[in-house]
C-alpha cells in the first residue's frame, strides 16, 4: 500500500492555486508568476512563498467540501475534483474542530471509495481490460491499482486462472 510518508511527499508535489502578491520569477525552477494572477504551482513551492508572504494559497472551505459532497451524492460516477483535493481536505481537518466538517469530508471520501469499489466490481472480470475510471484523484488511482492487483492475484490463486483466460 502507500505509507504516510509517501502520502505526505506526494501531497507536496501536487499543484495548488495561489494568488501572488507581487511578480515572481523563479528562474531556477522555470516559473514566472504575476501579481494578482491566479496560477497553480507545486505545494512545496507555494508553502515557501506563503511563509515569505509573497502569495496567498487557496484553502478549502467547509462550504466547498459540502458542495463537493453534494455533487458526489448526485452523480452515479466519480465527479471531477481538483487533483489536490485530499491535500486541501487534510489541511481543513487539521485547522477545524467542527464535527460537521469532519462528517462531510469523511462522507465525501467514503462515497468516492464506494464508487471505486463498484467500478472494480464491474471491471474485475477475467475477460475485462477496462482501464481506471475517469476523474480519479491521484491518491484514488493508487488505491484503485492496488485493489485491482490484489483482487487479480486472488482470482489467479483461488481459481487457478490467469486474467484473460
Amino acid at each position: 500500500m502507500i505509507s504516510k510518508r509517501t502520502s505526505y511527499i506526494l501531497s507536496k508535489l501536487y499543484p495548488v492555486r495561489v494568488i501572488p502578491k507581487e511578480d515572481l520569477s523563479l528562474d531556477k525552477l522555470g516559473i514566472k508568476i504575476f501579481k494578482g494572477v491566479e496560477t497553480e504551482i507545486p505545494k512545496w513551492i507555494a508553502d515557501i512563498l506563503q511563509e515569505e508572504g509573497k502569495v496567498e494559497v487557496e484553502e478549502i472551505s467547509p462550504k466547498k467540501v459540502s458542495e463537493y459532497l453534494y455533487k458526489e451524492k448526485m452523480s452515479v460516477t466519480l465527479t471531477k475534483l481538483p487533483p489536490y483535493t485530499y491535500s486541501l481536505i487534510r489541511e481543513l481537518l487539521k485547522s477545524s474542530d467542527d464535527s460537521l466538517v469532519k462528517r462531510d469530508a469523511i462522507d465525501l471520501v467514503n462515497r468516492r471509495i464506494g464508487k471505486i469499489l463498484m467500478y472494480l466490481k464491474a471491471s474485475i472480470r477475467l475477460d475485462s481490460s477496462r482501464g481506471a475510471p475517469k476523474n480519479l484523484l491521484p491518491e484514488e488511482l493508487v488505491l484503485y491499482n492496488t485493489l485491482r492487483k490484489y483482487i487479480g492475484r486472488w482470482v489467479e490463486a483461488f481459481l487457478e486462472l490467469k486474467e484473460g483466460e
